[in-house]
């Protein structure tokens, strides 16, 4: 069946839980296709190049030398499992992917016991690949491995090709198969995707197999979905160079000479014979049982033996460095020889980029460690209390603001390695440091800072920027432009007190053009009242929606003074809340430009005077200033009152009053003689206490 198009990935497509209707266009192969067709030159050489081999190669194997097909040595694949996870369920077993290797075993030799289910007529068609997967057991560096590694990142979710940057191992010496919770449908097929692959002869970074947790082998996550690991021997039938056996087009050509032409893809499991309109197709129809096609994985049972020609086409061919895998000098490399000792140390894997927490609250730790366990863990923990464990999973509590270190030393029969994390727990006052109304134009902060945070699954941050600025000289961006890696990045704004506001405001200033016209790059907003320990989405824009011009910038996107537009965000849950933080997240597909973020503002509805216990009019003015401030209020009746001053980690720098005070106007000097910095002045009348936030320059 010949393709009217030469597609570069394939996948299989899900809707509502089942395999998509047969009248949408299966997955996103031909929009993957044109992509690779565009960023990568040698692609489409490369292919042709790999037809034309495997052309002279397959007539070899199937006329000139028939015995071949039955007397092929077996040809043993290194495999590296690379599990990108958050902790859950996701961060699958080495016993499930032990289950995935040996039925990918038991199908490309034809061993697995359904083949007596293949209708009579096609059995004698039925090959035997020759191929042997096993999990490496040396890295690409030599060391020990069990051939699985584990990855804590936000990138398991809704992926693509940007996953394959957070871990890589050479794929002329390993084929890289990357587990992730779910992928991206990028194309305008209708349908959940749940697995693709790279064909032979596209870039040797992105070489490999994407496919979904809950889709590798029959056991644990993968458990009673119907398709008994079936899912990735289509995959990497894609990996070896086969078609989809209908060859994307009505009765299309595979290139395989052996497979009935085909008029389409076929779901669940048909009934023998599915005869079709193609000429060629009676008496016998579809071969519908072949894994390249789109039936249940219960009902596939079988390769073609011109199928497995062209698989064995591709391992003798040095695209993409198929014919180095097999090699006995690869084997020894990889450990997959046998001599590999397959005892290792483990390698220690604290999860997560960052924890959050309110002072006096606690944080709960997940590891991710790998190699071939059991493992005992020793924790230590910076400010915290217990400040060690022995547990895989503590809790620890943490009674004061600031940042603190967390390391974790993992040690199995074979040794052991430790992961130190610099600055992962971010402790945030309990009361928010910052009173309502709040405006933040980043002209007069340096950011990042103790207050505002930023955290990125790649290498590109939010920034400080002059180079545009909706009002004044700086804002922040994120430079997208040159950036190819796809992924998330985050800042974090300090903590605000809204206990007495009503009807919360928040507006923000945002400038972003698109690349192209069908770019998916999103901008969303995130509200959290508990310090960080959760978050809930209050603003979403994708694509054109978030967009402040009109058309696409195929350059590099600096905003004028029009290009800014004000957006308004929904806090109304912030109603009364002593602590709300926000967090800014831009997603890039890779083919983002840049965007930029000026002029926070919250607001809302006061007492025209503020009212901490029988204390009103409470100021502190100049802020910012580059000398001194002053704290003027006015108490109704005498009160006892304290006044101190902390720095930005919550440790106190001094100490104003703590006495009782009369009825009347009062007024402190705060801040004379201390460095530019931020500082929190807390104010306590009787049992009332409030915290505003002094900025020194």
């Amino acid at each position: 069946m010949k393709s009217k198009i030469t597609s570069l990935l394939f996948c299989f497509a899900l809707l509502s839980g089942t395999l998509i209707s047969q009248n949408l266009t299966p997955c996103a192969a031909h929009d993957e296709y044109e992509n690779m067709m565009h960023t990568d030159k040698d692609f489409a050489k490369n292919q042709a190049d790999l037809e034309k081999f495997t052309t002279e190669y397959v007539d070899f194997y199937l006329k000139q030398n028939p015995e071949l097909k039955q007397s092929s040595a077996i040809k043993v694949i290194p495999v590296v499992f690379h599990v990108i996870h958050q902790g859950g369920t996701d961060n699958i077993s080495r016993t499930q992917i032990l289950d995935q290797i040996d039925i990918m075993n038991k199908v490309y030799q034809k061993l697995n016991a359904d083949t007596a289910s293949i209708p009579g007529v096609f059995k004698p068609l039925t090959g035997n690949a020759d191929v042997e997967f096993r999990l490496a057991q040396l890295d690409p560096n030599g060391n020990c491995t069990d051939g699985v590694t584990r990855t804590y990142s936000n990138l398991t979710n809704n992926c693509r090709n940007n996953v394959k940057g957070l871990i890589y191992w050479p794929s002329n010496k390993y084929l890289n198969v990357w587990t992730v919770k779910s992928i991206a449908n990028s194309g305008a097929v209708a349908g959940i995707v749940i697995g693709f692959a790279q064909f032979p002869g596209g870039a040797s970074s992105t070489d490999g197999i994407v496919m979904r947790q809950d889709y590798i082998g029959s056991i644990g996550t993968a458990a009673g979905n119907g398709n008994d690991g079936r899912v990735i021997c289509h995959e990497a039938g894609h990996w070896f160079n086969l078609r989809h056996i209908w060859g994307d087009a009505v009765c299309g050509n595979d290139l395989v000479s052996d497979t009935p032409t085909q008029q389409a893809l076929n779901f669940g499991c048909p009934i023998f014979p599915s005869v079709t309109n193609c000429t060629g197709n009676a008496p016998n129809g579809d071969m519908f049982m072949n894994y390249m096609d789109y039936s249940d994985g219960v009902c596939q049972h079988m390769f073609s033996i011109g199928q497995c020609a062209r698989m064995n086409a591709a391992l003798n061919s040095s695209a993409s460095g198929r014919n180095n895998l097999w090699t006995q000098a690869n084997l020894i490399a990889t450990g997959t020889d046998g001599s590999a000792p397959g005892n290792c140390s483990p390698i220690a894997s604290i999860n997560k980029q960052y924890y959050l927490t309110c002072a006096g609250g606690n944080v709960t730790f997940s590891e991710g460690s790998y190699n071939v366990g059991p493992f005992t863990y020793s924790w230590t923990f910076t400010g915290g209390n217990p400040s060690s464990s022995t547990s895989a999973t503590p809790t620890i509590n943490y009674a004061t603001a600031g940042t603190y270190d967390v390391s974790l030393t993992v040690t199995n029969a074979n040794g052991s390695s430790t992961d130190t994390k610099v600055g992962i727990v971010h402790v945030i006052p309990a009361l928010g440091a910052n009173a309502i109304p709040f405006t933040e134009s980043f002209e007069n902060i340096t950011f990042p800072n103790s207050d505002w945070l930023k955290f990125s699954d790649i290498s590109q941050e939010w920034t400080q920027t002059s180079i545009a600025a909706a009002t004044g000289t700086k804002s922040v961006y994120l430079q997208n432009f040159t950036t190819t890696q796809p992924g998330t990045d985050e800042f974090i704004t300090p903590s605000f007190n809204f206990s007495n506001v009503t009807s919360p405001t928040m507006t923000f200033k945002v400038a972003f053009a698109q690349r192209n016209s069908t770019a998916t790059n999103d901008m969303d907003v995130y509200m959290s009242t508990n310090c960080g320990t959760s978050w809930t989405p209050r603003w979403s824009k994708t694509g054109q929606a978030l967009s402040t011009i009109t058309g696409t910038n195929t350059g590099t996107f600096v905003p004028t003074a029009a290009q800014w537009r004000t957006e308004t965000v929904n806090i109304n849950p912030a109603l009364g809340k002593n602590s709300v933080m926000f967090k800014f997240v831009f997603t890039n597909n890779a083919d983002a430009n840049n965007v930029y973020v000026d002029d926070i503002n919250l607001g809302g509805i006061t007492s025209l005077n503020e009212i901490i216990g029988d204390a009103i009019e409470v100021n502190l003015q100049p802020n910012p200033t580059s000398e001194q401030s002053q704290l003027s209020f006015v108490l109704l009746k005498n009160e006892n009152v304290t006044i101190a001053v902390y720095d930005a980690i919550g440790k106190k720098i001094s100490s104003i009053v703590d006495e009782k005070l009369n009825a009347g106007n009062h007024n402190f000097a705060i801040g004379k003689g201390l460095p530019a910095g931020v500082y929190l002045v807390e104010m306590i009348v009787g049992e009332k206490k409030t915290t505003k936030r002094l900025l020194i320059q």
